[in-house]
């Protein structure tokens, strides 16, 4: 799911999601709309493309404590009310 106009990347792919914010792709908010179903949107870039093809090419590579901590951080903005970071 990709929105050029705004420059901005949403998926609802949790661990892809937590790999792009470990990388620092900034995370602008969160599509809570669908009770079943988060959407992450991230900001839209090359990087942001590379990374995302290296991911799901299985040729990904970082930190595991970075991961880890993405995770975590990305869990609590799920359940808190807000969706806007």
């Amino acid at each position: 799911m990709n929105d050029n106009q705004n420059k901005t990347f949403a998926t609802d792919n949790f661990q892809l999601a937590c790999y792009l914010v470990s990388e620092a792709i900034p995370l602008l908010s969160l599509d809570k709309t669908n009770p079943k179903r988060v959407v992450f949107i991230l900001e839209e870039s090359d990087k942001r493309r590379a990374l995302t093809q290296k991911y799901l090419s299985y040729m990904a590579e970082t930190e595991v404590h970075r991961i880890f901590s993405a995770q975590k951080d990305l869990k609590q903005m799920i359940y808190q009310n807000k969706s806007n970071l």
